[in-house]
């Protein structure tokens, strides 16, 4: 399952397309053991952009319901991999990243190209020997889940879920996300077609800091995603006739040499 814009984006706002990246492992509803090495699997999915097209991606251990308010990204697998080494790779999963729960989890690829930035989504599958807990917030997105859904089913479901809440995403301030490890800026303003403007006002209130007087544990977040552009720009031709070329260049470039003693 895949979630796409022309230019970067999260979770297809404004626009949602099935392409390029299908997961073909972990297989749909499979087990494997915490601690152990787990190989994830894609394949070219039939639609652009094609893999061939995208340089590099981001890998996410994913766990929680089939909406995005009740899922969250509980480990970055894999940063900034090359598609160049192949369609598949290989990372562990360590046992205390969350808890038990069938068919919980689920991984996450942020894949990025010259022209475009996508997002796909494994099928869910099982990891046993698990000692973590899960949050609230995942507990009750499983909780949501029927005991029983079809592969096309739960895609489908994450999807229109997804599609319905991408706006959502990007209109919480950003100092308020506190959860998960990707945050979400919201589109970059587009200039006017005139300079009216005498002072330069912020554009947004400011953030509250704290003056660090020893060392800041970890950021709890590693990705920041900018909605999509919504708006176009054209170039057209100048139809100014081109002033003509400076005549006797030449003449006035040795009269400075002249001698004029």
């Amino acid at each position: 399952m895949k979630f796409t814009t022309p230019v970067s984006i999260l979770l297809a706002f404004p626009f949602l397309a099935l392409a390029d990246v299908e997961f073909t492992s972990p297989a749909p509803g499979s087990t494997v053991h915490g601690g152990d090495v787990l190989t994830a699997v894609w394949k070219e999915s039939g639609e652009p952009p094609k893999l061939l097209e995208l340089t590099d991606y981001d890998l996410f251990l994913c766990a929680g319901g089939a909406s995005i308010e009740y899922s969250e990204e509980l480990s970055l697998l894999i940063e900034n991999g090359s598609f160049e080494r192949g369609n598949s790779v290989s990372f562990q999963v360590k046992p205390e990243t969350g808890a038990v729960y069938t068919n919980a989890y689920f991984l996450k690829m942020v894949s990025r190209g010259l022209n475009a930035t996508v997002i796909n989504y494994s099928q869910r599958f099982s990891l046993s020997d698990m000692t973590g807990t899960f949050s609230e917030r995942v507990q009750h997105g499983l909780r949501l889940l029927p005991n029983a859904t079809t592969e096309h089913g739960e895609l489908k479901k994450r999807q229109v879920a997804a599609a319905a809440t991408a706006a959502a995403l990007y209109t919480v301030p950003y100092p308020a996300q506190s959860v998960g490890l990707t945050k979400y800026a919201p589109m970059a303003k587009h200039p006017g077609t005139t300079i009216t403007a005498k002072s330069a006002p912020p554009q947004f209130p400011t953030s509250a800091y704290t003056i660090a007087r020893t060392f800041l544990p970890i950021p709890t977040w590693q990705t920041t995603l900018t909605a999509p552009q919504t708006y176009s720009t054209t170039n057209i031709e100048n139809p100014a006739t081109p002033a003509p070329h400076p005549s006797d260049d030449m003449k006035k470039y040795l009269k400075r040499w002249t001698d004029s003693a």
